[in-house]
């Protein structure tokens, strides 16, 4: 069965970490656009402006901790938007305060993770993020 293009959107605020995610993206070898927003603020506007052309992320990865509006508050945001309460969050964060995990699961978080501390194996768990997302769950096309 041949796959449309996957397209995640994340957002986070740490260059590092961007290029991190993007790395592990180009190494799992299934084929996505890439969006990438420094913090939730801009992440709704971009998500407004898709919602014009009809062209939804499939997915949006997010940090909690960020200039701005943070992960929290931006989670808020999309799931009380009509339009956008459907798409799946994950929050993928250096925060393991049980705060943090419950809050953002009582927002409707779809999953959350902890960005682990060495390199080989956040790049693990950005693949394996990819191919539960991608592989294994069945997105919808578009959702009117």
């Amino acid at each position: 069965m041949m796959r449309r293009k996957a397209h995640i959107m994340l957002v986070e605020d740490n260059h590092s970490d961007q290029v991190m995610v993007e790395r592990a993206l180009e190494d799992g070898k299934i084929a996505c656009d890439l969006t990438i927003l420094p913090n939730g603020q801009k992440a709704l506007e971009s998500l407004r402006d898709m919602l014009l052309s009809d062209s939804l992320p499939d997915l949006v990865l997010m940090d909690i901790n960020m200039p701005v509006m943070d992960g929290k508050q931006t989670l808020q945001e999309i799931r009380s938007d009509l339009e956008l309460k459907h798409l799946p969050v994950v929050m993928l964060t250096t925060s393991n305060r049980e705060k943090d995990v419950i809050e953002s699961y009582r927002l409707g978080v779809n999953a959350y993770l902890t960005k682990p501390v060495l390199d080989s194996e956040f790049i693990k768990t950005i693949q394996q993020l990819e191919n539960f997302w991608f592989e294994l769950v069945v997105l919808p096309n578009k959702i009117k």
